[in-house]
């Protein structure tokens, strides 16, 4: 057990210091390109932003598939990061948005389905005991990564912002690395159930299983408040209406951002493990209401930099609860139905956030925004507080 942990260990912490720079290049440049470069319009903005999403309501699919293919899950999962890369590397070939969506949405719908694939190795190739932790180096070093990354390829584009076809050369490249890791990674087939053979799949733990729902209930309304502020902070930063900063500036903050979550993962990791999920949840999402109001209500870089440093201290727990939360309550050999369940509901969320975000901007601009943003993680933080006493969910 010790060595399939251990190796398991390795080949993620690789995998994921190359996810570093795909998660900067989604979440960044991606957008800025597109707002910066190619005039895109509100539509294909918004689209650009839910790629992921679209991807989530894929997974309980996913792992349906995987299930029926009767093959070591990390082996599908090294076939869908290849089909990652080959998107990207058609996309630094197109010059116009439309073909430019379309590769990159392809992109993020292949990489989106690792989550859902990855909890079955996490259940079974670590100790419950420390699951939270070995996961955290994963989230250490893809934020270290992506702060070198968004910094030096900020100063490349504010200089030479045509050549921005390069970065997706170069995520093209990582994600066929990131493929290679999986390949290598031990594994076995996921399991079937009685849920896999139905059309719906592990969606209809959501209602068998009302705690489970209740639960999914408020990641969905404090997924929607965060979300939608994602491409609305490249917004407020760089286009029509913000506060016109330079391309240097948004990577410096996004290295606040991630060196933020650097510092405080490993105490977050430390909390998944030893302490009911409740509490855990609620913390978080205070951090991130703070970070919310605190970033919109700024004009000067300094505010701009605590909101975003305390974005990435909810971001290091963050990521940690919403890839292994499903592990605290799911029925043993059930954690990957649980987590396609929980993906899905976050693609919804994260399809109709970017959307919602614009539409509300258009209404209540960026202030009004933010408020609304923060009034849907209040009410979320309520209802993760009535299941505080459900003994599922305790440590």
């Amino acid at each position: 057990m010790k060595d399939l942990n251990q190796r398991t260990l390795r080949l993620d912490l690789f995998r994921c210091s190359l996810n570093g720079v795909l998660e900067v290049g989604f979440n960044v440049f991606v957008i800025l390109i597109a707002i910066r470069f190619l005039d895109a319009s509100q539509g294909y903005k918004s689209i650009l932003a839910a790629g992921f999403a679209f991807g989530f309501f894929l997974t309980p699919w996913t792992v349906r598939i995987s299930s029926g293919l009767n093959r070591p899950v990390t082996q599908f999962a090294g076939v869908l990061m290849l089909v990652c890369s080959a998107a990207l590397f058609c996309c630094s070939q197109v010059k116009s948005i439309l073909p430019y969506t379309i590769c990159l949405v392809i992109a993020q719908i292949s990489l989106s389905q690792m989550p859902g694939l990855m909890i079955h190795v996490y259940s079974s190739n670590y100790k419950s005991n420390k699951r939270g932790q070995n996961i955290s180096w994963n989230f250490i070093l893809a934020s270290v990564v992506g702060m070198f990354f968004s910094y030096y390829f900020g100063l490349f584009l504010d200089s030479n912002g045509s050549q921005y076809h390069f970065l997706f050369i170069g995520m093209g490249l990582v994600a066929f690395l990131a493929s290679i890791a999986l390949f290598l990674m031990p594994s076995t087939k996921v399991k079937s159930s009685h849920s896999s053979s139905k059309l719906f799949g592990g969606l209809t733990f959501m209602f068998k299983d009302r705690l489970f729902g209740k639960m999914l209930f408020g990641w969905m309304l404090m997924g929607l408040g965060v979300i939608m502020t994602i491409p609305l902070r490249i917004e407020y930063m760089v286009g029509t209406g913000g506060i016109g900063m330079s391309i240097r500036e948004v990577a410096i903050l996004a290295i606040v951002y991630s060196f933020a979550g650097v510092l405080t993962s490993r105490i977050w990791a430390k909390l998944f493990d030893r302490v009911s999920f409740v509490p855990y949840r609620v913390s978080l999402n205070l951090f991130l209401l703070l970070s919310v109001l605190i970033f919109f209500s700024s004009h000067s870089f300094l505010g701009l930099a605590l909101g975003s440093a305390l974005a990435g201290i909810a971001n290091g727990g963050a990521s940690i609860a919403w890839s292994l939360w499903v592990t605290k309550l799911a029925p043993n050999g059930l954690e990957a139905e649980y987590m396609g369940a929980h993906v899905f509901m976050t693609g919804l969320r994260g399809a109709c956030a970017p959307f919602l975000g614009y539409m509300v901007l258009g209404i209540l601009g960026f202030e009004g925004m933010a408020y609304f943003s923060c009034s849907l993680i209040c009410v979320s933080g309520l209802i993760f507080v009535t299941a505080v006493n459900s003994p599922r969910l305790m440590v």
